[in-house]
């Protein structure tokens, strides 16, 4: 199977598995998985911003994004460009600029971050190190809506006023409950 011919679905519910992970471990609800031309699952990593750090996981840092914590976990990646990285929420600007930096090939995330997503705040075709790198967003309804009531609450924490203004504008459904 190639890079192409990946099913996305079952990447991005492993994806919301570690999200809601990082959720009861008291971080923000992100979870990530890179995935090599195979289909095999290479590294999971998770929001760990709230947790100590670890020899395995970046922690207890503004950074410990999901993303980061499988870079860090990863090192040097061989061949980059064959990878895939899958995430619950579209990456920020550090996370999604990493992995075009990085030479990943493709990136596909589950829900929209209306607010603080890296394809709010760059063209991602236009700029000149992330031109190489696939861009997926919200390739299947049910894990975008899934994603985004399990992000929501967050984003209400995190992003009020302007920020969450664009959250309930992006995702009213899914926000209408949250208190």
């Amino acid at each position: 199977m190639t890079l192409h011919q990946q099913p996305h679905r079952r990447y991005l519910q492993e994806a919301l598995n570690l999200a809601r992970q990082a959720s009861d471990a008291g971080s923000s609800p992100v979870g990530a998985v890179l995935v090599g031309a195979d289909g095999e699952i290479l590294y999971r990593g998770r929001n760990r911003v709230g947790e100590a750090q670890s020899a395995e996981h970046v922690g207890d840092a503004s950074v410990s994004h999901a993303e980061m914590d499988i870079f860090f976990q990863a090192g040097k990646l061989e061949d980059p460009q064959t990878l895939t990285l899958y995430t619950s929420l579209e990456p920020c600007l550090m996370c999604g600029g990493a992995a075009a930096l990085l030479q990943v090939g493709r990136v596909v995330w589950a829900t929209d971050d209306a607010w603080g997503g890296s394809g709010r705040l760059i063209a991602w075709a236009d700029h000149p190190a992330m031109k190489e790198t696939e861009v997926i967003a919200c390739p299947d309804a049910d894990l975008e809506r899934e994603g985004a009531v399990l992000f929501a609450p967050e984003a209400k924490r995190a992003f009020p006023d302007e920020g969450w203004a664009l959250w309930r504008g992006r995702y009213p459904e899914e926000t209408a409950g949250v208190k």
